[in-house]
């Protein structure tokens, strides 16, 4: 009521403010007609206001909903990068050229024409994987980055090689670190560990499977002659990261129909192990743009960095392909009994935990919440 009060007595006012002369009056229109304009009037730019402000929303909120919709359809289909491939290189790439670490459990997230993968890196003490960093994709449309994060920013890597040239067998057995034995020796009954080992000759899977499967350990990854490692043994001593090759067996894809296929006999199928490793190199070299990019972000050494994937399939085409070591993990005391091994030389003790190689019947995980 106060308002329409006020309304009036400004009304009113202003008819006050321009009333003719008298002697003009009889010109104008009568006081009461003249205030009814005026409320009008003033309803009608209040009325104007209200629906230019609700069709500024209108168009706002169509705005919106047309870059979601662009964003999900055009955006996507012609900029997101094609999720299920960088998965597998980025998995693949990681795994060929980081002794014991595969990447896991991505992450993703979507803006602005950008994306973003996370992967969880592991390795395998014992029966538990550890997480020791990340790496992450980093797409703006379909140019991609990508980066290591480890925890506390670094990383240890304790694996090596000794590449078997000529007869050297019995030297590289004894001068090649022999504390690893020794390590092995002194830590505790009731203990799991990683080791690296070097075979004095290059094996097929079936040969190095039927000389492990003696032993109460696995596998968690392999070193392949590719052909540049005996040239690169001149140079160094032993082989480890940045300069070697291979792949992990837990992680390869091991069906016919890219189906994710993980079963296969645990120690055998050798030729299918080969097969299948040979066709994750194929499919890489399918996709170069992406490989080629990723290369360069996990492998800095210049002498490996000029060999491309190709000449590396090419010589394992040709050649067959063959372990001259491999990074095991199992009990301490099961790693240690390797060393009555002739066949196997050079041990690298890596990570050591207490003992979780049974299996408990029953076990719970709690989450933040």
């Amino acid at each position: 009521m106060s308002n329409e009060h006020n309304d009036e007595e400004w009304d009113r006012q202003l008819f006050k403010q321009f009333k003719p002369r008298e002697q003009h009056a009889q010109t104008f229109l009568p006081e009461e007609v003249q205030t009814r304009i005026l409320k009008k009037g003033r309803r009608r730019s209040r009325l104007f206001v209200i629906l230019i402000s609700f069709s500024t929303l209108v168009m706002l909120a169509l705005i919106l909903i047309g870059y979601m919709y662009s964003n999900s359809l055009f955006v996507t289909r012609w900029f997101e990068p094609n999720t299920q491939a960088a998965l597998r290189i980025t998995a693949d790439v990681i795994q060929f050229n980081k002794p014991g670490v595969t990447a896991s459990s991505s992450s993703g997230q979507n803006k602005f024409f950008s994306w973003t993968f996370q992967f969880k890196l592991n390795e395998r003490v014992g029966r538990e994987a550890r997480t020791v960093g990340t790496f992450q994709d980093n797409f703006v449309f379909s140019k991609l980055t990508g980066k290591f994060n480890w925890n506390d920013g670094r990383h240890s890597t304790p694996f090596n090689f000794h590449y078997p040239v000529g007869d050297d067998t019995n030297g590289a057995q004894t001068a090649l670190n022999p504390n690893g034995w020794k390590t092995l020796q002194k830590l505790p009954e009731g203990t799991v560990a990683q080791l690296a080992i070097s075979l004095d000759r290059p094996m097929t899977h079936d040969e190095y499977f039927a000389l492990i499967k003696n032993y109460d350990v696995d596998t968690t990854w392999l070193a392949i002659d590719t052909g540049i490692e005996k040239g690169l043994s001149a140079r160094h001593q032993l082989l480890g990261n940045g300069l070697v090759f291979g792949y992990a067996p837990d992680a390869l894809n091991y069906g016919d129909d890219d189906s994710g296929s993980f079963t296969i006999a645990v120690n055998g199928e050798g030729e299918r192990r080969a097969t299948a490793y040979m066709n994750e190199l194929q499919y890489l070299i399918a996709h170069p743009k992406w490989t080629n990019i990723l290369l360069a972000a996990v492998n800095h050494e210049p002498e490996v960095k000029a060999v491309t994937l190709e000449q590396r399939y090419a010589y394992l085409k040709e050649n067959g392909v063959q372990i001259y070591g491999a990074v095991l993990t199992g009990p301490t005391k099961e790693l240690l009994k390797l060393k009555d091994d002739h066949r196997v030389n050079s041990p690298f003790v890596g990570a050591v935990d207490w003992w979780n190689w049974d299996q408990q019947s029953a076990i719970g995980t709690e989450f933040s919440y």
